[in-house]
């Protein structure tokens, strides 16, 4: 017969033991015993959530808890002679592995502009408390961004970050999901997220980034032939679109600028004239305004 009516486990991370309940995250391998009587020579039966878990005969069962939930684990002993004594029982319960989800309204930012960080958690847990480390590795040159910290709840971060150099820069944030048992010990760790933000030292940085030309002469000299705009690839979104001096749009081009402005409508040449053009970026930012003139 069993001994003791206390199902015990230890937690193969850490030193010493105590009663269920187990509190246990998804993945973990837990080690679970009973104190085995003078019959030496019993074996074991053990169920979890009233199936029989194949193979394990002996007073230990090390598992591996692969989801969340709550489980009941059960135990039997059965005497060399075959007689059983009671069933024993205790719960475990299994936290999901702790996650964070970061969004970012952008990853390339001008000098000065607002970096909108929203942190959530996408998983409730069944006990301890979900909590993150934020550790910031941001260059030299930059400035305005948070310190690190420890969180315990999602927060929603307004970084007014500033590039005080004359290239690119970056601060890159990182994110390390946890859950806080109620002894105040640090258990289950998620996976960290990373996000990098580029800092442009201009305050009109969009606008550097690009070279777009004031004028072209699509004349077939195989010169200035069609409104080239330099940099394009940076934003594989941009779309652009030419207006005349009436506010009529007389051209567009597709997602990507793949094929300049030739100077052409609908296939007709346009005539000698200044046009405006408007270039939307598609990546949150305003659309860029200007003029360009058409000679020939």
């Amino acid at each position: 017969m069993i001994a003791f009516g206390i199902l015990h486990f230890i937690c193969l991370r850490s030193a010493g033991q105590m009663t269920m309940p187990d509190h246990v995250c998804a993945g973990q391998t837990k080690h679970y015993y009973v104190n085995p009587g003078r019959l030496t020579a019993s074996t074991y039966e053990w169920w979890i959530n009233g199936k029989v878990v194949p193979g394990k005969n002996t007073a230990e069962l090390s598992h591996t808890w692969d989801s969340s939930g709550t489980y009941l684990l059960e135990v039997q002993e059965t005497s060399p002679n075959g007689c059983q004594g009671l069933r024993i029982s205790g719960l475990a319960l299994v936290n999901p592995q702790p996650e964070i989800q970061i969004t970012v309204n952008d990853t390339l930012l001008c000098n000065g502009e607002i970096a909108l960080i929203h942190v959530e958690n996408p998983t409730a847990v069944t006990w301890g408390k979900w909590m993150y480390d934020l550790d910031i590795d941001a260059e030299p040159e930059i400035s305005g961004h948070s310190i690190n910290h420890t969180y315990s709840g999602p927060v929603n971060f307004n970084e007014i970050l500033f590039n005080s150099g004359r290239e690119m820069h970056k601060v890159v944030y990182t994110f390390m999901p946890y859950i806080l048992n109620d002894e105040d010990e640090r258990c289950c760790e998620g996976k960290e997220v990373k996000i990098t933000l580029w800092i442009h030292p201009g305050f009109r940085c969009r606008e550097n980034l690009l070279n777009i030309p004031n004028a072209f002469s699509p004349n077939g000299d195989g010169i200035n032939d069609v409104w080239n705009i330099i940099g394009k690839d940076s934003f594989p979104d941009i779309e652009v679109t030419i207006y005349n001096r009436w506010g009529q749009a007389v051209w567009k081009s597709a997602r990507g600028y793949p094929v300049p402005w030739d100077g052409r409508s609908l296939g007709k040449a346009l005539p000698v004239d200044s046009y405006h053009y408007l270039i939307e970026l598609h990546d949150g930012t305003k659309p860029i305004i200007g003029n360009v003139t058409l000679v020939r």
